[in-house]
C-alpha cells in the first residue's frame, strides 16, 4: 500500500510540475500579462486557443450566463478538438442561434462547466471523483436542480481524464474560476437505463479503462423499477445530449444489484412475482394492488432521489433517503490505503461505485437483502407464476386460507394450472348421471369448483425426491363419494432425471417448472393442464379394453349402479381373459334370461368390490415374521387379503377358482415355506395386481393380471355347467338311466360314505375311499345325434321311421332294450367318480381341491363302467385327450383297428367335480368275442400269443423231421 501511495504522489508531481512551468512561462495570446481576466468570457476571449468553443458559446447564447458565473471550473476543448467534433457530427453551415449549433447543444456545452468551485490541479489528481456540472434542466441557470455528474480520474499512466477525455495540466485562471484545456469534446454519459442495459464499467478504483459487466447482468433491477411504475427513474435514450435535445430528466441514484444477487435471495416464483406480478394480475385489482405495493417496498430501497456520489459523501457513515420517503439507507464509505473506495449500503457491498449517468448516478451492488416487512405468501407466488385464474378460483371457492399465508405452519403442495391451461381446460363438468345421483347441491357451480379446487391442494409438502418415493398423495378433496376419505393424485417422476421438477407429472399433467416453487411450508408445481376429478367407475374402466367384459358383467348382473354408488370402494378388476378362461362356467354365467346365472354373476362381481378404498401404498409388505396381510371385506361378504412382496402386489381370496389360472405349481428346493412363497409366489390362490391405483370418483381400482375371485356362495354345480354348455341330450340320458345323482353332491347323502376301490390296470393301490364327486365327460348334442344307437332310439320313440331310418343303421334289427343297455353303458363310460380317502375331511359345503378335479398327464381315471378306466394325455399346454386304458388300438380278428379317443374342447369347474366338453363320443370297449377289455384283454392277448407260439413250434418240428428223413435217404446205399 505504501508503494501505491508513493507511486501516486510521483505521478501527481509529474503532472503538476509541467503545469506550473507552463503557467509561469506561457505567453498570453492577447499580449496583456498584467491584467487578470474577470469572467470566463474574458478568459476565453483573451486566449486564441479557446476561440472555437467561445464561438459556439456565443451561438448558443451562453455569453451572459458565463459572465455571471462565479467560483466554477471550465473544461474547454481545444480548437482542434472542436473541429474534430464538428467534422465527426458532419453538421453543415451554422444555423440560426438557439439551443443547438452544429451538433452541439447548450446542454452539452454547459456540461463542460463544473459548479463545485475553482478546482486546482491537485484536486483532479487525487483519484476518481464525481463533479456536478452546470448542465441541468434549466440549461445553465443555476437553480435547485442538480446537474449531470462528471467523472474525473487518474489513469494507470498518471494522466487525468474527464469522462475518458485527457485533461491538460495547464491551468488558466480568472476571477470567476479556473479553466483547463481538454483534448476533446465531452459527451454526456448514458442514461441509467442505457447503463443497465449495456453493463456498468468496472470500478474506478481498479484503474481500468475498458471492462464492463455483461449486458444482461442488471436486467432484474430495470424490470423491478418498471414493475413498480418508476420507469422514469431510468430515463430514456433521447434525454438531452448532443442530438438537439434541450431538456434533461430528473436526477436519481440507483443502487443496482446484479441478476445473480437477486436470484440468490429470491426464488423463481418470488422473482416472477416482484417483476411481473402486477402485469399478471391486471385483471384483478386487489391482486394487482398487492403486487405493486410489494414491488415498491423492495424497489424503494434501491433508488434515491437526486445524484448521490460516494466520493462526494466522503468517508464515514451516512443516512440517505430511499425513493419512498419512509425508507432510509445507511451508507458506509471507506477508502483503502491504495485510495480505492470501499462502501456498503444497508450492509450490501458496492462493487462498482460512482458510475455517472446523464440522469443521475449508478452504484453496482453485489448482494441483495430481503426487507424484513416483505412477506411472500403462496398466493403471491401463484400470481408470479401467472396462475391468477387458479388464485381467483381458490378464493371464490372459499379456500383462500390455503394460499393467503394466514396458516404458515400447515404443510401443503399446490398443483396449479397456468392461466392458459385454465382457459383451455376448465370446461370440466361432472356428468349428468353423477349430478342426478348426488342431488341438487352438486349442480351448483360453486360446489363443483370447490371440489375441483380441493383436488389441486395436496395435504403435505412434497418435493421431487419425496414424490419419487411416495407417488400417491392425498388431496383435500374428501366427499361422501369416498366416504369422506381423501381423494388421491398419482405423481410420476422420471427415474433417470428425478432431480428435475419438469420431469414430474400429476395424473398425466406435466409440471413445467424447472424446479418446484417453495414458499415457507408450501410447495407449488405449475401444471400444463388442469386435472379433472377422478371419473366414475364405468367411465374409468371402459378406457381399458381388457376390462370390457368386467364392465359388461356388471351391467348384465345388475350390479353397476350399486357398485358405482358405493361410497369409498376398491375394485379388483379382472381382465377379459379371466372370464373367457372360465370356459363352461362363463358360458353359464353369461346365459341371458337365466335368473340363477344372473344371481351367481352378481355375487361373483360383488366379490371383487371391497367396502373401503385401499391404495397400493397402504398394502403392507409381506415378510417372514413381519406384519400380516391387509384383510378387507367385499360387498359379497367374503374377505380378501392384500399383501406386497418384492415381486408386486397380490390378492388372496381364499378360493379363487383355480381353473382360470393354469395348473398348480409346486414349491421345491426350499425348506422355509414362507420364504419359498415370497420367492416364487406359487400359492395358486394368489392373484397378482398388474396395474394398481386406477383412480375413481368413489375410490380406486386395481387391475388383476389374470384370474378372478370365485367366492364360496357362487355355487357352480355340474347341472349349471351343462346348462351353459347346452348339453340337453346328455342331461336327458342321465334322467333316462337314473343317473341324475351324479349332478348332486355325494357328500350330502349316505351313499357318499360307501367305500370304493378303483379297479383296472394302473389303478391306485391306496386304501378304500368314498365317492366325493363326479367329473363328467360330455359330448355335444351334435355328437350324440351322430351316434347310430341314439338316432335309432329317438326314431323308435317318435315313430318316425321314414325320417331317420337308413340302410347303414347297425341297430335297425336290435331290440330297444339292447339299445338302451348300450347307451346306458356309453353314458357311464363318460362319468368319472372322484374318490377320496376316508380321512380327507372334505365338508359338504367346500369345493374339492384342484388335484381331484383337473386332468393330469398319463393319469388313470375310473369310470362308472365296471373295470373300464380312462387315461389322460396332455398333448399341448393344458390341452388333453382321453382314451380307453389298456386297449387304445386293439385289432379285432378280421376287422379294422379299434380307436376310442376324444379331445377336451372346453372345461368348467364345479363344486363337486369338473365338466369336460368332448369333441366326440368315446367308444365302448369291445364286448364278448369281439375282444375283451382291461385285464381280460391282457389274458386274451396272452392266449393268442401262446397259441401262435405253439403252432409255430409244431410247424418247426415237422419241418425238421422231414429234412432229417431226406438227408438220411440221400446217404443210403443198397446192399
Amino acid at each position: 500500500m505504501r508503494r501505491h501511495g508513493l507511486l501516486g504522489t510521483l505521478l501527481l508531481a509529474c503532472w503538476l510540475l509541467p503545469a506550473g512551468l507552463c503557467a509561469a512561462a506561457a505567453p498570453d495570446a492577447g499580449g496583456d500579462h498584467e491584467r487578470q481576466p474577470v469572467t470566463f468570457v474574458d478568459l476565453l476571449s483573451s486566449h486564441g486557443r479557446f476561440g472555437e468553443f467561445l464561438h459556439a458559446a456565443q451561438r448558443l447564447r451562453m455569453v451572459l450566463p458565463l459572465n455571471r458565473l462565479r467560483n466554477a471550473t471550465l473544461l474547454v476543448p481545444t480548437n482542434a478538438a472542436m473541429e474534430r467534433f464538428w467534422r465527426d457530427h458532419r453538421q453543415g453551415p451554422a444555423r440560426a442561434p438557439g439551443s443547438d449549433y452544429r451538433g452541439m447543444s447548450d446542454v452539452l456545452a454547459w456540461y463542460h462547466a463544473i459548479g463545485d468551485g475553482a478546482l486546482g490541479a491537485h484536486e483532479f489528481g487525487r483519484g476518481a471523483m464525481l463533479w456536478e456540472s452546470l448542465s441541468h434542466p434549466d440549461a445553465g441557470l443555476v437553480g435547485d436542480e442538480p446537474g449531470v455528474m462528471l467523472k474525473t480520474q487518474v489513469t494507470s499512466g498518471g494522466r487525468v481524464v474527464a469522462n475518458g477525455v485527457p485533461v491538460f495540466a495547464q491551468n488558466y485562471s480568472c476571477v470567476a474560476g479556473n479553466a483547463y484545456m481538454i483534448d476533446g469534446v465531452l459527451e454526456l454519459p448514458p442514461t441509467i437505463r442505457e447503463l443497465l442495459q449495456g453493463g456498468l464499467p468496472t470500478a474506478a478504483g481498479h484503474r481500468s479503462e475498458g471492462g464492463q459487466t455483461s449486458a444482461e447482468a442488471y436486467g432484474a433491477i430495470e424490470k423491478l423499477l418498471a414493475a413498480a411504475g418508476w420507469s422514469d427513474v431510468l430515463g430514456s435514450a433521447d434525454d438531452g445530449g448532443g442530438g438537439g435535445g434541450d431538456r434533461l430528466p430528473q436526477m436519481h441514484t440507483v443502487w443496482a444489484f446484479t441478476n445473480a444477487a437477486f436470484g440468490a435471495q429470491f426464488s423463481y416464483a418470488e422473482r416472477a412475482y416482484l417483476l411481473y406480478g402486477a402485469a399478471f394480475a391486471a385483471g384483478d385489482e386487489e391482486l394487482r394492488r398487492d403486487a405493486i405495493e410489494d414491488t415498491r417496498m423492495l424497489a424503494a430501497r434501491y433508488v434515491s432521489a437526486g445524484p448521490i456520489s460516494l466520493s462526494r459523501l466522503g468517508a464515514g457513515t451516512h443516512t440517505v433517503p430511499g425513493y419512498d420517503k419512509r425508507a432510509t439507507l445507511d451508507v458506509v464509505v471507506e477508502r483503502s490505503p491504495g485510495g480505492d473506495l470501499v462502501a456498503h449500503v444497508d450492509g450490501q457491498p458496492i462493487g462498482r461505485p460512482d458510475v455517472a449517468a446523464r440522469n443521475g448516478v449508478v452504484h453496482g451492488v453485489e448482494a441483495v437483502e430481503r426487507p424484513a416487512d416483505l412477506v411472500l405468501s403462496p398466493q403471491k407466488a401463484l400470481v408470479g407464476l401467472n396462475a391468477t385464474v387458479f388464485v381467483r378460483l381458490i378464493r371464490d371457492a372459499g379456500l383462500g386460507d390455503y394460499i393467503d399465508g394466514t396458516r404458515p405452519d400447515r404443510k401443503l403442495t399446490l398443483l396449479a394450472p397456468t392461466n392458459g391451461a385454465m382457459a383451455d381446460g376448465f370446461d370440466y363438468e361432472p356428468d349428468d348421471d353423477a349430478r342426478e345421483v348426488a342431488g341438487p347441491a352438486a349442480r351448483l357451480p360453486r360446489d363443483r369448483q370447490r371440489e375441483w379446487a380441493q383436488y389441486h391442494i395436496v395435504d403435505g409438502q412434497y418435493g421431487v425426491e419425496e414424490l419419487a418415493r411416495h407417488p400417491l398423495v392425498r388431496t383435500m378433496l374428501a366427499t361422501s363419494w369416498t366416504d369422506h376419505k381423501a381423494q388421491v393424485v398419482k405423481a410420476h417422476v422420471d427415474a433417470a432425471l428425478s432431480p428435475l421438477a419438469k420431469r414430474v407429472s400429476f395424473n398425466g399433467a406435466d409440471n413445467i417448472l424447472p424446479e418446484p416453487a417453495v414458499v415457507g411450508n408450501t410447495t407449488i408445481y405449475l401444471l400444463s393442464e388442469p386435472m379433472p376429478t377422478p371419473p366414475r367407475l364405468v367411465n374409468a374402466l371402459i378406457q381399458n379394453l381388457d376390462l370390457s367384459l368386467f364392465v359388461a358383467a356388471m351391467g348384465a348382473s345388475g350390479t353397476a349402479g350399486e357398485i358405482q354408488q358405493w361410497p369409498g370402494a376398491t375394485v379388483l378388476a379382472p381382465v377379459a381373459s379371466a372370464f373367457t378362461s372360465l370356459g363352461l362356467m362363463w358360458s353359464y354365467l353369461s346365459l341371458p334370461g337365466d335368473s340363477d346365472a344372473r344371481g351367481d354373476l352378481g355375487r361373483l362381481i360383488r366379490a371383487h368390490v371391497l367396502k373401503r378404498p385401499v391404495y397400493s401404498d397402504e398394502i403392507p409388505m409381506q415378510a417372514t415374521g413381519g406384519a400380516g396381510p391387509l384383510v378387507v371385506e367385499s360387498l359379497n361378504g367374503n374377505t380378501v387379503e392384500l399383501y406386497r412382496t418384492p415381486h408386486g402386489i397380490f390378492v388372496d381370496a381364499g378360493t379363487t377358482g383355480n381353473a382360470l389360472r393354469g395348473r398348480r405349481r409346486r414349491i421345491t428346493g426350499s425348506t422355509d415355506a414362507a420364504a419359498a412363497r415370497l420367492a416364487s409366489i406359487a400359492d395358486s390362490r394368489s392373484l397378482k395386481v398388474a396395474e394398481p391405483d386406477v383412480l375413481l370418483q368413489t375410490g380406486v381400482a386395481h387391475v388383476l393380471e389374470s384370474g378372478l375371485i370365485l367366492p364360496l356362495n357362487v355355487d357352480i354345480t355340474p347341472a349349471k355347467l351343462l346348462r351353459g354348455m347346452k348339453a340337453h341330450i346328455f342331461v336327458d340320458l342321465l334322467n333316462r338311466f337314473n343317473l341324475t345323482h351324479v349332478l348332486e353332491d355325494p357328500r350330502a347323502s349316505p351313499a357318499a360314505r360307501a367305500p370304493r376301490r378303483a379297479a383296472g390296470p394302473g389303478a391306485d393301490d391306496g386304501p378304500r375311499g368314498a365317492v366325493v364327486g363326479y367329473s363328467l365327460l360330455v359330448p355335444s348334442d351334435k355328437s350324440w345325434n351322430e351316434n347310430a344307437a341314439y338316432r335309432e332310439l329317438v326314431r323308435r320313440e317318435h315313430d318316425d321311421i321314414a325320417a331317420i331310418d337308413d340302410g347303414d343303421n347297425p341297430w335297425r334289427n336290435s331290440t330297444t332294450s339292447d339299445i338302451a343297455r348300450y347307451l346306458d353303458r356309453l353314458v357311464r363310460l363318460h362319468i368319472i367318480p372322484i374318490v377320496a380317502p376316508a380321512d380327507a375331511g372334505l365338508a359338504g359345503d367346500s369345493r374339492l381341491p384342484d388335484s381331484q378335479i383337473l386332468l393330469w398327464d398319463r393319469k388313470s381315471y375310473p369310470t362308472l363302467l365296471d373295470d373300464v378306466r380312462l387315461q389322460a394325455h396332455e398333448y399341448a399346454s393344458d390341452r388333453f385327450s382321453l382314451q380307453l386304458e389298456g386297449a387304445p388300438f386293439y385289432q379285432n380278428p378280421g376287422g379294422a383297428p379299434f380307436v376310442s379317443v376324444a379331445t377336451v374342447v372346453r372345461s368348467g369347474i364345479a363344486r363337486t367335480g369338473g365338466v369336460f366338453e368332448l369333441d366326440t363320443l368315446l367308444r365302448l370297449p369291445p364286448a364278448g368275442g369281439a375282444g375283451p377289455g382291461g385285464w381280460a384283454q391282457v389274458a386274451w392277448n396272452a392266449a393268442v400269443w401262446l397259441t401262435g407260439i405253439g403252432m409255430g413250434s409244431g410247424l418247426l418240428g415237422v419241418s425238421g423231421y422231414w429234412v432229417r428223413q431226406w438227408w438220411t435217404r440221400s446217404d443210403y446205399q443198397s446192399l
